[in-house]
């Protein structure tokens, strides 16, 4: 579906009011990449819920060529759908197929499961800019609305820049080997969109660094920091209503959730 654009002044107000509610959370989660901001998933919900929307995805399927899914934005007032879009992870992409990248370097293929959840993923992010693209310009100017899972580690643009840095001298630095530098991006935005600490994280997964979790701990944090900050968008929507203390917290981790 085209572009949700408000027509008259009731539905500016609403966008209007919509950036100023979820404005904040869109930048803590937006991803910087190559030097420009992308809005990540979780932005795109939090504007959808403070335009009393929910985002979701259905029909996931593996076709010719890759695996895709359909996401809807809907209202919650009367569940009608406002904008649909497809969502696709691709086989040439060896990010998520594994093969050679355009640096020559060997990457792995990921589990089925990641590439189900990346198509869902994309196809939410897509459908709610098709509905909100004019609220991320509301926001801030300089946030592209290009969805940041849609955008490739190194950017559109990713062989100037990098030849560009590989020119200039460089200090050696040492990082933690364990998950790609976009997992940990999403992992580090996602801490400080919520104000949970890390060290949360490191003391109850019992790791010394956050690269080193394993893959079911990392979608269990990245599962429930999403359901923390979905809180926190809700309660600054309904701000005249006294706020709740999300439900599972990192402060509030019971013994049988910690997956080890």
């Amino acid at each position: 579906m085209n572009a949700v654009v408000p027509h008259n002044g009731q539905e500016f107000r609403q966008s209007t009011d919509a950036a100023g509610l979820c404005g904040a959370i869109v930048k803590q989660t937006a991803s910087n990449i190559q030097g420009r901001r992308y809005v990540s998933v979780e932005g795109w919900q939090a504007i959808a819920i403070a335009h009393g929307c929910a985002a979701g995805s259905r029909d996931v399927e593996k076709v010719e060529g890759g695996v895709r899914a359909i996401g809807e934005v809907r209202r919650m007032e009367d569940g009608q759908v406002i904008a649909t879009a497809e969502g696709f992870v691709g086989e040439d992409e060896p990010t998520w197929y594994g093969g050679k990248n355009k640096w020559g370097k060997e990457q792995p293929k990921r589990p089925d499961y990641a590439i189900r959840a990346m198509a869902q993923t994309r196809a939410i992010s897509r459908a709610c800019r098709s509905a909100f693209a004019h609220v991320v310009v509301m926001i801030d100017a300089g946030l592209s609305t290009t969805p940041a899972e849609e955008v490739p580690d190194d950017g559109f643009d990713g062989p100037p820049m990098k030849q560009a840095r590989d020119a200039a001298p460089q200090k050696p630095t040492e990082q933690p080997s364990g998950m790609p530098d976009a997992e940990y991006a999403k992992l580090a935005n996602l801490l400080k969109a919520t104000g949970v600490p890390p060290k949360k994280l490191l003391d109850e997964y019992k790791v010394k660094d956050l690269r080193q979790l394993s893959q079911q701990q990392y979608a269990n944090a990245i599962e429930r920091l999403n359901d923390v900050l979905a809180d926190k968008a809700k309660q600054q929507t309904n701000s005249t209503q006294p706020a709740e203390a999300p439900a599972n917290t990192f402060g509030e981790l019971l013994d049988d959730e910690v997956p080890f």
